[in-house]
């Protein structure tokens, strides 16, 4: 047999893998992306010129009466004082029905993840396109209504086209505006300045310097803020108390970092007192960047104590398994860590039913044969397989 024979065949590499999974989600993407663009603008394109050529139309009636009309759909009619007339065409290039679909597809790609403040911003800046593109429709047709035709299009294709370009600008930076957090919720602003209270024990490279002057300032600087109206004047109690729920469920308090460890740790049991998903985000921050082997240990304990609560998101589920590799993982402590006071849990009784006996005993299984002893497979240490000799707790 030759060498050739004896070859290993090729090794075929697996394609959906790595990258090119990544790119299924991307081309996802850029097709919701094109199908909001492409049927945005086949239904909703002459109906907002309509209205459009309509408001035009009816601010400039009431600005110089007789002169304007607004009979034909999607057209101005202008008349001027020369006795001619000027029709004046709302086309799509004219409205802002581009912009506003722009935005659209943007939000629903890139800014989804922010749900419902997306939804705010993207409302927000499209009112804020068709404001200004109403005021360039109605500033062009009151030139044309002056000076002529010949005046209506030259504001029309140089100072419309820029103050479309500045409009459309603005309503993008004033959608991410309101669709990204407050400064106070940001881990930093654009200068490097450390905005989010975090603890410098809990700091990490790349989160910026602090500035105690700016905390002096914020902490006796109070805002006034449209969500905070909301909730006190028109947001029902009851469902402004579950927004704020789901808001401290995803909050992180990072006034936790700046009490001692004794503190800290109490401060733990009353957040897991009150559920592991009602402070979900506190608690995974307390397991990732606290280094105080106490604290971690009190975090652990009320975690595994709760074993009944059900798991209700992602927080509560990776705390569990968190708690459960500590535990397993766990060094075993000296007299002095061991010797720390332990609160008294109280004890719950536990009803027990009687079972009936049968009328013959059940047989004992049968023994099976002791395995014969062999060499010990490795067995690597980790958070989630522990190793043989340990039970679970």
């Amino acid at each position: 047999m030759s060498a050739a024979g004896l070859a290993a065949p090729p090794v075929r590499r697996r394609a959906w893998r790595g990258t090119n999974r990544r790119l299924v989600p991307v081309l996802l993407d850029l097709a919701l992306a094109a199908v909001i663009c492409v049927l945005g603008f086949r239904h909703l394109s002459g109906p907002l010129q309509v209205v459009e050529a309509a408001g035009v139309a009816t601010v400039l009636g009431w600005i110089a009466p007789g002169r304007v009309s607004g009979v034909l759909p999607q057209h101005v009619l202008l008349f001027p004082g020369d006795g001619g007339i000027i029709d004046a065409v709302v086309t799509a290039s004219c409205s802002s029905v581009l912009s506003v679909l722009g935005l659209t597809a943007l939000t629903a790609v890139v800014l989804r993840s922010r749900k419902l403040h997306a939804v705010g911003g993207l409302l927000v800046a499209v009112a804020a396109l068709l404001l200004l593109n109403h005021g360039r429709l109605l500033l062009s047709a009151g030139a044309g209504l002056l000076w002529g035709e010949g005046a209506l299009v030259l504001f029309h294709d140089w100072v419309g086209t820029v103050w479309n370009l500045v409009a459309t600008l603005g309503g993008f930076l004033l959608m991410v505006w309101i669709t990204l957090p407050a400064l106070e919720r940001a881990e930093q602003d654009v200068s490097g300045r450390h905005t989010a209270r975090r603890p410098d024990s809990w700091a990490r490279p790349g989160l910026g310097y602090r500035d105690p002057e700016g905390d002096e300032r914020r902490a006796r600087r109070r805002r006034t803020t449209v969500t905070g109206l909301l909730h006190r004047h028109v947001y029902p109690r009851r469902l402004s108390a579950w927004l704020a729920a789901r808001r401290e469920s995803a909050r992180v308090d990072y006034r936790l970092g700046h009490l001692p460890p004794d503190h800290r740790a109490e401060h733990v049991r009353g957040l897991t007192a009150d559920g592991l998903g009602a402070h979900g985000a506190s608690l995974v921050a307390v397991a990732t960047y606290e280094t105080d082997l106490a604290v971690l240990d009190c975090l652990a304990e009320c975690v595994a104590a709760r074993q009944w609560e059900p798991v209700t998101d992602t927080r509560v589920a990776a705390l569990r398994l968190w708690a459960r590799g500590w535990l397993l993982a766990r060094p075993a402590v000296d007299d002095g860590l061991s010797s720390r006071p332990v609160p008294a849990q109280p004890t719950v009784p536990v009803a027990r039913i009687a079972v009936p006996p049968t009328g013959r005993p059940a047989a004992p299984p049968a023994a099976s044969p002791a395995p014969a002893p062999g060499p010990a497979a490795p067995h690597p240490a980790s958070f989630a397989r522990p190793h043989d000799s340990e039970t679970p707790r």
